[in-house]
């Protein structure tokens, strides 16, 4: 799939495009001004220019491989606004980064240098030219340190995009040989760019972990209303789709969108693929297999971000119902699609011969893509609509009205499926099974993340990292909860009361540096953090050995269950025919849930009649 999509890009002007200098420096005002910064060839070896250092718009769509950006993010037009020697040294540093890379890497892929002019070198040149600023060899420590400030406020809790927003200094800074008016000083002083937009390891805090920047995870509520709004749609769809075929609904009527958009949903949060690689699938690319015993269904698609190329992801048997139906959804679209191909190949327009030839190159690389749209990308509005496939905008306002749909306020985006995905794993793995995973994940439950893994080698191998590290994650936040002052039961759970009590240099580090070699373990009934040997797994079936093993921790997520316990119990005891041995048991079993219930709140300690704290039951 990866080869065939980059088949039908438009050939780059290769020649043409390796005879250009790799920096401008030393060159004449006209010389610099004519360097070709992006170009291709046409079917009969022609070479086209599409932009030229001196223009005042970059154009980089046949750059871009990846089928959810827009082609209006294609583009980066340089600010009028701004003096000309800011725009061209900003012009200069991106174009040697995109030519020779950063010392020791490789030069970046066009979406590089789209976002980073756009995110971060227009809006620093347009804050500069606030003040007056017309030159790079003008600004002072004290206007970056503003420049800073400004851009933490405007960012507030995401330091990957602050980090983004300064990228440019960056730039200007090791490339500064190339420029006409270089900066006098480093940026960042001794520090970094890493350290300033508060992604790095802090000094002493080396395990340092924050949120920060992290991509939020979908709240368990929200991903319940969402995810049975999206059935409800997707139960609807035959009939809505018949209504189309017969001719009775246009493509744009909001009900076949809402299909569309419920069906994004589901496929990103049950597969974990990235928006790009959701909207990148093709009719036909999923299949089913049977080994030893368990049903595996996958779905192939393209991943650009690492470079992987054709890779397949893990889907229930509800997903590939979904394709089913979205197979259907987009039929008539990709026809629509084909024969827009087809007659800019048959009949092309002797005019603006290079826009034809890159929207035909798209329109073949996405013509059997599911994730279809309506647009006027591109158009005159005299040429009325086309198709196109999903972008990651059109997805972001799709997942939106979703989440309006179905009743909840959340800002649903597409990429917090990723992350959700992953932590709806660990959580599922931890006793704490979500709504989603115990519609469609249980045939797998058993099988490890190896197993998982192993069972094929064309998966994306980044996502089972993301797991991990959503287990690291999960088992931080589980031992930092503990380590506060929550009430606690079990034989562990009184030991960690006893931690609090101990003054640490940094909690943080040592919980990141701890967690990941902590054996943590639901039992339905609380947590064993047994290492090698305990109890032989006989606390899953016999509740109240837990209480007092010094492997167990009790914490009040467990509260409601103890509570059944100690009910029930008190019912085996309440039965005139149960005999001694049944009494006797109860008797036992009614005290030591009584004594978690004591321990964790739920009860006033004068309840508890007997004390079992200092008991041993392993």
């Amino acid at each position: 799939m990866a080869g065939n999509a980059i088949a039908l890009q438009p050939p780059k002007a290769y020649d043409l495009l390796a005879a250009q200098p790799a920096s401008s420096k030393g060159l004449s005002e006209s010389e610099k001004s004519n360097i070709v910064v992006s170009a291709v060839a046409d079917m009969d070896g022609s070479n086209h220019v599409l932009s030229r250092f001196g223009d005042p718009v970059w154009d980089f769509r046949p750059y871009f491989e990846q089928s959810n950006v827009a082609d209006g993010q294609k583009y980066i037009p340089w600010p009028e606004d701004c003096s000309q020697e800011l725009v061209d040294d900003c012009k200069v540093v991106l174009y040697v980064w995109f030519k020779r890379g950063l010392p020791g890497s490789k030069p970046p892929v066009a979406m590089g240098i789209c976002q980073t002019a756009i995110a971060s070198a227009i809006p620093m040149m347009r804050w500069l030219t606030a003040l007056n600023i017309k030159r790079f060899d003008q600004v002072r420590p004290i206007h970056v340190a503003n420049y800073v400030h400004h851009t933490k406020a405007r960012l507030t809790r995401n330091a990957h995009s602050v980090y983004d927003s300064l990228r440019i200094l960056d730039f200007l800074w090791v490339f500064r040989n190339e420029t006409s008016s270089p900066l006098a000083a480093c940026p960042w002083g001794e520090s970094s760019l890493w350290r300033v937009s508060g992604l790095a390891k802090q000094p002493g805090n080396q395990f340092g972990r924050t949120e920060t920047g992290k991509t939020p995870i979908i709240p368990a509520d929200v991903q319940a209303k969402v995810f049975n709004y999206c059935e409800e749609v997707l139960a609807a769809a035959p009939e809505i789709l018949n209504e189309r075929d017969a001719g009775r609904l246009g493509f744009r009527n909001p009900a076949l969108i809402r299909i569309r958009d419920a069906a994004l949903y589901v496929l990103s949060i049950t597969s974990g693929m990235r928006n790009e690689e959701a909207i990148g699938v093709e009719s036909g690319s999923w299949r089913s297999e049977v080994r030893d015993g368990v049903q595996f269904h996958w779905v192939a698609t393209t991943e650009h971000k690492t470079g992987k190329g054709k890779v397949e992801f893990l889907i229930p048997e509800l997903t590939v119902k979904v394709l089913d139906l979205m197979n259907r959804y987009a039929k008539p679209l990709q026809e629509k699609m084909a024969l827009e191909v087809a007659e800019l190949e048959c009949n092309p327009p002797p005019q603006d011969l290079t826009n034809r030839m890159l929207r035909l190159a798209k329109a073949k690389r996405d013509v059997r893509k599911l994730f279809l749209c309506t647009s006027m990308s591109g158009q005159s509005e005299s040429a009325g609509y086309h198709v196109d496939a999903l972008s990651n905008g059109g997805s972001k306002v799709s997942f939106r009205r979703l989440a309006m749909a179905a009743g909840t306020d959340w800002q649903l985006a597409p990429h917090q499926c990723r992350r959700t995905y992953a932590r709806n794993i660990v959580e599922s793995r931890m006793g704490r099974s979500s709504l989603v995973f115990l519609k469609w994940q249980f045939k797998h439950s058993s099988m490890s993340m190896t197993q998982l893994y192993a069972s094929n080698p064309m998966q994306d191998a980044s996502l089972f990292d993301e797991v991990l590290e959503e287990m690291t994650n999960f088992k931080v936040d589980l031992i930092e909860s503990w380590l506060g002052d929550q009430p606690l039961s079990g034989g562990a759970g009184h030991e960690i009361k006893k931690v609090r009590a101990i003054a640490l240099k940094s909690r943080t580090a040592l919980l990141a540096e701890t967690a990941p070699q902590v054996h943590i373990r639901a039992t339905g009934h609380g947590w064993c953090l047994a290492q090698e040997k305990g109890c032989g797994g006989a606390g899953l079936y016999e509740t109240t050995r837990c209480v007092g093993c010094k492997n167990g921790v009790i914490d009040q997520s467990f509260a409601d269950v103890w509570r059944g316990i100690y009910d029930q119990q008190n019912e085996l005891l309440a039965i005139d025919d149960a005999g001694p041995a049944v009494k006797q048991r109860a008797e036992r079993d009614v005290q030591w849930a009584r004594q978690v219930m004591v321990d964790l709140g739920v009860l006033p300690q004068a309840s508890c009649a007997s004390n079992l704290s200092g008991a041993s039951n392993e």
